[in-house]
Protein backbone atom coordinates (compact mmCIF):
# COMPACT_ATOMS: atom_id res chain seq x y z
CA UNK A 1 0.00 0.00 0.00
CA UNK A 2 1.04 3.72 -0.78
CA UNK A 3 0.94 6.83 0.84
CA UNK A 4 1.13 9.82 -1.26
CA UNK A 5 0.38 13.34 -1.64
CA UNK A 6 -2.88 12.14 -3.12
CA UNK A 7 -4.55 10.69 0.08
CA UNK A 8 -5.19 14.15 0.47
CA UNK A 9 -7.11 14.95 -2.24
CA UNK A 10 -9.16 11.28 -1.27
CA UNK A 11 -9.20 12.35 2.44
CA UNK A 12 -11.24 15.77 1.76
CA UNK A 13 -13.48 13.97 -0.99
CA UNK A 14 -14.32 11.29 1.28
CA UNK A 15 -15.29 13.66 3.75
CA UNK A 16 -17.49 15.84 1.72
CA UNK A 17 -19.07 12.73 0.24
CA UNK A 18 -19.63 10.79 3.25
CA UNK A 19 -20.54 13.74 6.01
CA UNK A 20 -21.98 17.14 3.70
CA UNK A 21 -25.25 17.05 2.93
CA UNK A 22 -25.77 16.22 -0.79
CA UNK A 23 -28.68 19.17 -0.85
CA UNK A 24 -26.25 21.80 0.52
CA UNK A 25 -26.33 25.01 -1.96
CA UNK A 26 -23.80 27.52 -2.44
CA UNK A 27 -22.79 30.27 -4.50
CA UNK A 28 -20.10 32.90 -5.16
CA UNK A 29 -20.31 36.66 -4.55
CA UNK A 30 -18.40 39.15 -5.22
CA UNK A 31 -17.35 41.53 -2.27
CA UNK A 32 -15.54 45.06 -2.91
CA UNK A 33 -12.10 46.06 -0.74
CA UNK A 34 -14.50 48.11 2.03
CA UNK A 35 -16.78 44.84 2.45
CA UNK A 36 -13.33 42.66 1.84
CA UNK A 37 -11.62 44.26 5.18
CA UNK A 38 -14.72 44.42 7.44
CA UNK A 39 -14.63 40.65 7.36
CA UNK A 40 -13.11 38.59 9.64
CA UNK A 41 -13.34 35.54 11.99
CA UNK A 42 -12.36 33.43 14.90
CA UNK A 43 -12.95 29.79 16.66
CA UNK A 44 -14.03 28.29 13.21
CA UNK A 45 -11.08 25.58 13.52
CA UNK A 46 -7.80 24.91 15.48
CA UNK A 47 -4.53 23.07 14.36
CA UNK A 48 -2.77 21.02 16.96
CA UNK A 49 0.73 19.04 17.37
CA UNK A 50 0.25 16.39 19.99
CA UNK A 51 2.30 13.31 20.88
CA UNK A 52 0.20 10.16 21.16
CA UNK A 53 1.69 7.97 23.70
CA UNK A 54 -0.39 4.62 22.62
CA UNK A 55 0.66 4.93 18.74
CA UNK A 56 3.64 6.73 19.75
CA UNK A 57 3.08 9.16 16.60
CA UNK A 58 2.48 13.01 16.41
CA UNK A 59 -0.59 13.72 15.61
CA UNK A 60 -1.45 16.60 13.50
CA UNK A 61 -5.23 17.98 13.98
CA UNK A 62 -7.27 20.24 12.23
CA UNK A 63 -10.86 20.83 13.92
CA UNK A 64 -13.40 22.80 12.40
CA UNK A 65 -16.41 24.18 14.40
CA UNK A 66 -18.91 23.18 12.02
CA UNK A 67 -22.76 20.94 12.06
CA UNK A 68 -24.10 19.02 9.33
CA UNK A 69 -27.79 17.55 9.27
CA UNK A 70 -28.24 15.10 6.29
CA UNK A 71 -30.00 12.35 4.41
CA UNK A 72 -28.02 10.77 2.12
CA UNK A 73 -28.47 7.56 0.16
CA UNK A 74 -25.68 5.37 -1.44
CA UNK A 75 -25.72 2.25 -4.00
CA UNK A 76 -22.43 0.89 -3.07
CA UNK A 77 -18.90 2.47 -0.72
CA UNK A 78 -15.88 0.30 -1.36
CA UNK A 79 -12.88 0.79 0.70
CA UNK A 80 -8.95 -0.34 0.95
CA UNK A 81 -9.24 -3.34 -1.76
CA UNK A 82 -5.39 -5.24 -0.68
CA UNK A 83 -3.83 -7.76 0.20
CA UNK A 84 -4.80 -8.80 3.96
CA UNK A 85 -2.56 -9.16 6.95
CA UNK A 86 -1.85 -13.06 8.10
CA UNK A 87 -3.52 -13.01 11.40
CA UNK A 88 -6.42 -11.44 9.90
CA UNK A 89 -7.43 -14.68 7.16
CA UNK A 90 -5.45 -17.89 8.01
CA UNK A 91 -5.73 -17.75 3.57
CA UNK A 92 -4.80 -14.23 2.96
CA UNK A 93 -5.72 -12.18 -0.29
CA UNK A 94 -7.28 -9.30 -1.79
CA UNK A 95 -10.56 -8.20 -0.34
CA UNK A 96 -12.46 -4.67 0.83
CA UNK A 97 -11.61 -3.46 4.07
CA UNK A 98 -15.34 -1.68 4.06
CA UNK A 99 -17.89 -2.98 1.53
CA UNK A 100 -21.37 -1.33 2.00
CA UNK A 101 -24.14 -1.48 -0.30
CA UNK A 102 -27.32 0.01 -0.20
CA UNK A 103 -26.37 2.83 2.31
CA UNK A 104 -28.89 5.35 3.40
CA UNK A 105 -27.41 7.84 5.88
CA UNK A 106 -30.57 9.40 8.09
CA UNK A 107 -33.74 7.96 8.78
CA UNK A 108 -36.45 9.63 6.44
CA UNK A 109 -36.42 11.70 3.39
CA UNK A 110 -39.25 13.47 4.31
CA UNK A 111 -38.66 13.95 7.78
CA UNK A 112 -35.52 16.36 8.94
CA UNK A 113 -36.01 15.42 12.55
CA UNK A 114 -34.32 12.00 11.56
CA UNK A 115 -31.37 13.33 10.06
CA UNK A 116 -28.17 12.36 10.68
CA UNK A 117 -26.20 15.03 12.59
CA UNK A 118 -22.17 15.54 12.75
CA UNK A 119 -20.82 18.08 14.85
CA UNK A 120 -16.73 18.93 15.55
CA UNK A 121 -15.35 17.79 12.33
CA UNK A 122 -11.60 17.01 12.28
CA UNK A 123 -8.98 15.82 10.45
CA UNK A 124 -5.65 14.28 11.85
CA UNK A 125 -2.62 13.12 10.21
CA UNK A 126 -0.17 11.03 12.26
CA UNK A 127 3.32 11.13 11.92
CA UNK A 128 6.36 9.09 13.19
CA UNK A 129 9.56 9.93 13.09
CA UNK A 130 13.18 7.84 13.05
CA UNK A 131 15.09 7.35 14.86
CA UNK A 132 13.06 9.58 17.81
CA UNK A 133 10.12 11.34 17.51
CA UNK A 134 10.32 14.83 16.07
CA UNK A 135 7.98 16.69 14.03
CA UNK A 136 10.63 19.30 12.96
CA UNK A 137 12.57 17.12 10.99
CA UNK A 138 11.32 16.32 7.47
CA UNK A 139 14.11 14.54 6.35
CA UNK A 140 13.07 11.04 8.99
CA UNK A 141 9.50 11.70 9.12
CA UNK A 142 7.17 9.09 7.52
CA UNK A 143 3.36 9.35 7.58
CA UNK A 144 1.56 6.59 9.19
CA UNK A 145 -1.81 7.14 9.06
CA UNK A 146 -4.85 9.79 8.11
CA UNK A 147 -7.99 10.05 9.93
CA UNK A 148 -11.85 12.15 9.40
CA UNK A 149 -14.68 11.90 11.57
CA UNK A 150 -16.94 13.79 13.92
CA UNK A 151 -16.35 14.51 17.92
CA UNK A 152 -20.40 13.90 17.62
CA UNK A 153 -22.63 12.45 15.83
CA UNK A 154 -26.12 10.99 16.12
CA UNK A 155 -28.28 9.43 13.99
CA UNK A 156 -28.99 6.15 12.24
CA UNK A 157 -27.41 4.42 9.02
CA UNK A 158 -28.42 1.93 7.35
CA UNK A 159 -26.51 -0.56 4.96
CA UNK A 160 -25.61 -4.30 4.01
CA UNK A 161 -22.70 -4.29 5.66
CA UNK A 162 -20.55 -7.13 3.34
CA UNK A 163 -17.89 -6.39 4.71
CA UNK A 164 -16.74 -4.05 8.19
CA UNK A 165 -13.67 -3.53 9.79
CA UNK A 166 -13.38 -1.20 12.86
CA UNK A 167 -15.27 -1.20 15.88
CA UNK A 168 -18.97 -0.14 17.53
CA UNK A 169 -18.98 0.66 20.98
CA UNK A 170 -22.50 0.68 22.16
CA UNK A 171 -22.19 2.66 26.09
CA UNK A 172 -18.18 4.66 25.35
CA UNK A 173 -17.17 2.36 27.87
CA UNK A 174 -13.42 1.07 25.35
CA UNK A 175 -14.88 -2.44 25.00
CA UNK A 176 -16.79 -2.19 21.84
CA UNK A 177 -19.25 -4.60 21.31
CA UNK A 178 -18.00 -5.23 17.21
CA UNK A 179 -14.61 -4.98 17.11
CA UNK A 180 -12.76 -6.89 14.25
CA UNK A 181 -11.98 -6.64 10.32
CA UNK A 182 -14.11 -7.84 7.52
CA UNK A 183 -16.86 -8.54 9.72
CA UNK A 184 -19.92 -9.77 7.41
CA UNK A 185 -22.74 -7.74 9.92
CA UNK A 186 -25.15 -8.54 7.22
CA UNK A 187 -28.47 -5.86 6.91
CA UNK A 188 -28.34 -3.81 9.87
CA UNK A 189 -28.66 -0.06 11.37
CA UNK A 190 -26.16 1.73 13.19
CA UNK A 191 -27.62 4.50 15.14
CA UNK A 192 -25.31 6.69 16.86
CA UNK A 193 -26.48 8.04 20.45
CA UNK A 194 -30.29 6.63 19.85
CA UNK A 195 -31.01 8.49 23.23
CA UNK A 196 -29.75 12.21 22.04
CA UNK A 197 -28.34 12.71 25.30
CA UNK A 198 -25.76 14.97 23.03
CA UNK A 199 -22.77 13.26 24.12
CA UNK A 200 -19.88 10.61 24.53
CA UNK A 201 -20.64 9.64 20.47
CA UNK A 202 -18.72 10.11 18.16
CA UNK A 203 -17.33 8.69 14.83
CA UNK A 204 -14.04 8.58 12.50
CA UNK A 205 -12.75 6.68 9.93
CA UNK A 206 -8.61 6.09 8.86
CA UNK A 207 -6.67 4.88 6.55
CA UNK A 208 -3.21 3.36 8.15
CA UNK A 209 -0.44 1.82 6.47
CA UNK A 210 0.76 -0.67 9.12
CA UNK A 211 -0.58 -2.55 12.87
CA UNK A 212 -3.71 -3.88 13.61
CA UNK A 213 -5.74 -1.15 11.50
CA UNK A 214 -4.03 -1.32 8.49
CA UNK A 215 -5.75 -0.38 5.66
CA UNK A 216 -9.73 1.39 6.18
CA UNK A 217 -10.55 0.85 9.86
CA UNK A 218 -14.04 2.62 11.36
CA UNK A 219 -15.08 3.74 14.66
CA UNK A 220 -18.17 3.86 16.39
CA UNK A 221 -18.53 5.19 20.32
CA UNK A 222 -21.35 5.28 22.01
CA UNK A 223 -23.43 3.31 18.80
CA UNK A 224 -26.28 0.54 19.02
CA UNK A 225 -26.60 -2.09 15.93
CA UNK A 226 -30.06 -3.25 15.04
CA UNK A 227 -31.99 -5.29 14.61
Amino acid sequence: MKVNKYIYVWLIISCICFLIPQTARCELKFLDDAEMSAVYAEGFSTLSITYNPITGFDDVTTRFNIDTYQYTTIDSLKLGYHDQYTYKDPNPGFAWDEDWTNVRIGGSLSDPNQDLHTSGLFFTASFADTPSSNINNPATRQLKSISFGANYIQGPITADFNSFSGTIDDSNNNTPEYNGHALALGTKTITADPAKTGTGSSFSMSLSIDGFDKGYWVNFTKATVTP
